[in-house]
């Protein structure tokens, strides 16, 4: 019996092992890119929202004031989001998980427009955004995107221009790690379904098969 156990514990392993190749999703190429100043008078970011066509949304971060004011260089801007779809901009750290509910449930503070003060960045120090966009035709009045692209970009602050570093967008996974392009994979239920019944049927004919050659030797 414990024999068995371990059995059906390994086939349930394998079961969830190919699982996991199985939902993963993709890098979208250049899903996320520096669009320079075009957005004036901010240093803009765009994202892609539909990777199908490549279609864009973004944002910008429009340079706003020195704190304190003997400061050499700008250190405060104002967050400023593209109207359409839209993207949904938190602050984030390397290797930190980027996954809906982690945005929409967990301590990760949102960028909004409405900070008077602007957000400080200092100079020459470099950061992480996170990113949550949708493959959508219309930004979604609750906020969440029914079919989510989730990323990351680096940014810096050097002498009052904010430049670009690094970044990654994923599509069809459950999220991605902060300054890396690992995707974090999701599962699909009905694979499970079938992988964890087809682990469960081939572990119980193996011991049914074990159960019969007991008895035809024990008489």
């Amino acid at each position: 019996m414990r024999f068995f156990h371990k059995q059906l514990a390994a086939g349930l392993c394998l079961s969830f092992a190919t699982l996991q190749l199985c939902a993963q999703g993709y890098i979208v190429p250049s899903g996320v890119t520096y669009a320079g100043t075009y957005h004036l008078p901010g240093f803009s970011i765009s994202v892609v929202r539909d990777p199908t066509n490549g279609v864009t949304t973004g944002f910008s971060l429009d340079p706003f004031a020195k704190e304190p004011t003997s400061n050499s260089f700008t250190n405060s801007f104002i967050f400023d989001p593209i109207v359409d779809v839209g993207v949904r901009v938190f602050f984030a750290s390397r290797n930190q998980a980027i996954t809906t509910n982690a945005l929409l449930s967990g301590p990760m503070t949102e960028l909004k427009p409405s900070s008077s003060s602007g957000y400080i960045f200092q100079d020459n120090v470099p950061f992480y955004l996170a990113l949550y966009t949708g493959n959508m035709n219309y930004a979604p009045p609750s906020g969440v995107y029914n079919d989510p692209l989730l990323g990351w970009v680096q940014l810096v602050n050097n002498q009052g221009a904010i430049q670009m570093l690094g970044g990654a967008l994923e599509y069809k996974g459950a999220g991605i790690y902060a300054g890396t392009q690992n995707i974090i994979n999701v599962p699909e239920p009905g694979s499970a379904g079938l992988l964890v019944a087809g682990g469960l049927l081939g572990a119980w004919g193996w011991r049914r098969r074990i159960a019969a050659n007991y008895a035809t030797h024990s008489r």
